[in-house]
């Protein structure tokens, strides 16, 4: 019974393993997280706010913050506060999971850093997509210090 119940969860687990190999949501998830990035590190604030559908709950500050239209994420971005001296930030760790059909979560862990490539901050983000306007957009976003 145990060898037969083990190779079940095995079953299952290489199921969902291959699943999220062939999941062409994750590419394209992916893909738009990448522009998302590019946005950040310009400091382009009304090019990050087209990787948001609306509302948008963002946990990036205390209190939360919830969005609704495209120039309150706008206003959001040209003041949301960096370390100083910030240059740019890597992706340490990245992974996407489907969670129900219209939904996935992208796990992330970063590093941010200055011109002299001095590492200034390491954190982890989670974010919720969808895909109500038709391509993935990011619905909710949290950060924190890594653990």
């Amino acid at each position: 019974m145990k060898k037969l119940l083990t190779g079940a969860i095995l079953l299952v687990s290489i199921s969902l393993s291959y699943a999220e190999e062939v999941d062409p949501n994750i590419a394209l998830i992916q893909n738009s997280f990448e522009a998302y990035l590019k946005d950040f590190i310009a400091r382009d604030a009304a090019g990050l706010a087209t990787h948001f559908q609306f509302p948008s709950i963002n946990q990036l500050t205390t209190p939360n913050s919830v969005f609704h239209t495209k120039e309150e994420i706008i206003k959001f971005w040209e003041s949301f506060p960096l370390q100083d001296g910030y240059a740019y930030s890597t992706t340490d760790s990245l992974e996407i999971h489907r969670l129900s059909d219209p939904i996935y979560y992208l796990d992330l862990d970063y590093s941010r850093y200055n011109d002299a490539d001095e590492l200034l901050y390491e954190g982890s983000s989670i974010y919720l997509y969808g895909k109500e306007t038709g391509s993935w957009k990011i619905f909710f976003q949290w950060t924190g210090d890594r653990e």
